[in-house]
């Protein structure tokens, strides 16, 4: 692979007409002329996305290793002989009647896993760089996967678990940086998009497995073992050239430049970097950046509150109708494959709207959705058949994915190079609350309470974030992404 995009000598290149000119250029001006979506983009881009289908298997999987012991019987006649019978968490830890609270406190460790690694690994990635962040949480997937395949007790199980949990905003969120700083202003929406399809295909395919797989032992090992491919990526995987170039590591920004023009066949200037005109407050290193600058000016300020509304409720909702999905009655694993399956047509949906109608009206629209489904479907289920109850809970998850993958892209656009993985970091670590919350409600109120505990809260808050996102925050679509901060309270994109 690395063959294919080796640097190119760049005295050979011709200078373009530009380098003559007096004029300065904006470092998207170079990028965009070595292809906004050329094959190295692309190659790069599947690459990182191929983990996700992973993720998204160590998010879920919990649903199916504490599920209820099944068997496969052979009948015949009035006889049933039962051949096989399926060895779950629950059996082997006594954690199901009385002891069912400890379901949702391991899937709540993992979700404070999830918060740990979004904080850290957003800084992270902000001050040491994209694709160290993501070799990291790769590796530590990789061990953890494999721990929980010996764990003898549930709370070992829980503190490995933690692992998986941190890697998972590494992964997913660092991807979703590194891909809209990859491509071109036109492709960015499309980043998202592809993402998101890739999690919901691993969840499709973890509900497959997890039919066939009985054993939850053998059912995580078939999900950690294609994993150890993901240890050649530090060989494969290239940084982000805007992010070195932001940091003052010009060479080796012009290095992944000469392997994107080469791979692209497109013609870099020898002496871009002359042109490139930067607010010279982003070409310092990020230690100069942190926390404290999400809230420290009026607009960026304004930006980082309403997303602090949005991904909790966005994540809480989300999750909660995933670890639920047979809140309205069905077989557990058919409700889970087409709950996550629904997935794929609203990216569809999402790639069809997102660059027409702009990135605040679809999540508005799209989150408010979920929440008047999830209360129809509560206030219709005694006067519908079953099936409509399904579906109306399959449309609502189709609708908050359509917000999930949208608030990725709009966050990404929203807040400037030298703190976006901050951000979007700080963003994901308060989304965990709503994770956590959702692990309780799934696992253990609706069972307790029934499912009003789940529908009545979801729809108060998803009017609450559909709100607040369309009055607070403005359009990215087509905008340029703000390097500095400066940028963003100079002028609302």
């Amino acid at each position: 692979m690395r063959d294919k995009i080796s640097p190119i000598n760049l005295d050979k290149l011709e200078t373009s007409s530009s380098s003559e000119a007096s004029e300065k250029v904006r470092l998207d001006t170079i990028l965009e002329n070595l292809g906004s979506f050329g094959r190295f983009q692309k190659i790069q881009f599947v690459l990182i996305c191929i983990p996700m289908l992973f993720v998204s298997m160590h998010v879920m999987s919990w649903t199916f290793v504490v599920s209820s012991a099944r068997k496969a019987c052979d009948e015949v006649g009035n006889d049933t002989e039962c051949i096989e019978w399926a060895y779950s968490a629950s059996d082997r830890w006594d954690i199901s009647g009385e002891n069912s609270w400890i379901r949702a406190v391991v899937q709540a460790i993992y979700f404070i896993g999830q918060m740990i690694g979004s904080f850290a690994c957003g800084v992270m990635a902000d001050k040491i760089g994209r694709k160290k962040v993501l070799f990291l949480c790769l590796v530590i997937q990789v061990t953890s996967a494999v721990l929980m395949i010996f764990a003898p007790t549930w709370w070992i199980y829980a503190i490995v678990k933690i692992g998986t949990g941190f890697t998972h905003p590494g992964i997913f969120g660092v991807s979703i940086v590194l891909g809209v700083e990859l491509v071109g202003a036109k492709w960015r929406s499309i980043i998202s998009i592809v993402a998101n399809f890739f999690v919901a295909l691993g969840a499709v395919i973890l509900a497959v497995l997890a039919y066939f797989i009985l054993d939850y032992r053998l059912l995580h090992t078939a999900i950690a073992i294609p994993s150890l491919l993901f240890l050649t990526y530090w060989w494969i995987i290239r940084e982000s050239a805007r992010w070195l170039f932001l940091n003052g590591r010009i060479d080796e920004a012009n290095s992944v430049l000469c392997a994107t023009a080469s791979a692209n066949k497109k013609m870099l200037p020898k002496d871009w970097m002359k042109q490139v005109d930067i607010d010279t407050s982003t070409t310092t290193s990020s230690s100069s950046f942190g926390i404290v600058d999400l809230v420290r000016t009026p607009q960026i300020r304004k930006r980082t509150l309403a997303n602090f509304l949005m991904w909790p409720v966005t994540t809480m909702v989300y999750y909660g109708l995933t670890m639920k999905s047979d809140a309205s009655g069905g077989n557990v694993f058919f409700t889970f494959a087409m709950i996550n399956f629904i997935e794929i047509p609203a990216q569809i949906i999402v790639f069809l709207l997102i660059d027409r109608v702009g990135r605040k009206i679809l999540y508005s629209l799209s989150i408010l959705a979920a929440g008047l489904l999830l209360m129809a479907n509560w206030l219709t289920s005694d006067l519908l058949p079953k099936e409509c109850a399904i579906v109306e809970l399959f449309l609502a998850k189709a609708c908050v994915s359509t917000a999930y993958t949208t608030m990725y892209t709009y966050t990404s656009e929203l807040f400037p190079t030298v703190i976006r993985n901050t951000a979007v970091g700080c963003c994901s670590t308060v989304a965990r609350f709503g994770a956590i919350l959702a692990s309780f409600i799934a696992f253990s109120l609706v069972e307790q309470y029934g499912r009003i505990v789940m529908i009545l809260p979801f729809t108060i808050l998803t009017i609450a974030a559909s709100i607040i996102s369309f009055v607070c925050l403005p359009e990215t679509m087509g905008k340029r992404l703000p390097d500095s901060i400066s940028e963003v309270e100079g002028n609302e994109i």
